[in-house]
């Protein structure tokens, strides 16, 4: 990269370099360069991954353990909630309340 790019670059970036700073940036550019291009032939070495990355599967996690949460039950759970499997979950919520209104709760005024 010449300096021409950079100014180039910075300039698209809405950054206002000096020379100072351009002359102290340019080398750090060129590092990055060199690490993007690494990447770039990585991909083309067949021989590191057994394949180019870009037929690799992705990955959502590394380890491929699944659910190991056992099954919800009521059996003697003190934390059972009954509202969990119920169809209708407002009307199970409804039918707690100490006075309804039709589908309204009734609460004593407060002004």
């Amino acid at each position: 990269m010449i300096k021409d790019d950079l100014q180039a670059t910075a300039s698209l970036a809405h950054l206002d370099l000096t020379e100072a700073e351009l002359a102290s940036a340019l080398p750090a550019f060129e590092r990055m360069l060199t690490y993007f291009s690494a990447m770039r032939e990585a991909d083309t070495d067949e021989a590191a991954f057994g394949g180019p990355i870009a037929d690799l599967e992705p990955t959502s996690h590394v380890f491929s353990a699944g659910n190991i949460l056992r099954p919800d039950n009521n059996n003697n759970n003190p934390n059972y909630n009954p509202l969990h499997n119920n169809s209708n979950p407002a009307d199970a919520l409804l039918a707690l309340a100490p006075e309804l209104e039709t589908r309204y709760l009734v609460v004593p005024n407060v002004l």
